[in-house]
């Protein structure tokens, strides 16, 4: 699993996973890979997962099958179905 960490917040994602963090709305869009990595260019399945980061909470908007666990106070394990 890869490792995500923004502020106090931690993120363990699947390698087949990518990230897009969108600093001035403060969310992060997480992708789902559908290549490996030998190929020269990424092709993506779409959009997994939203997480808003609002008055020091997270909201999680989850737009596919994705499992979210969490680990501690602020730590999450992001699970591709």
């Amino acid at each position: 699993m890869k490792k995500l960490t923004i502020d106090k917040y931690i993120f363990y994602y699947e390698k087949t996973m990518i990230y897009f963090y969108d600093k001035r709305y403060n969310n992060i869009l997480f992708l789902k890979r559908i290549n490996d990595d030998r190929e020269k260019m990424n092709k993506y399945d779409g959009a997994q997962l939203i997480i808003n980061f609002i008055n020091g909470k997270l909201i999680f908007h989850p737009i596919w099958n994705i499992q979210i666990e969490k680990i501690d106070d602020n730590i999450y394990r992001l699970n591709l179905d």
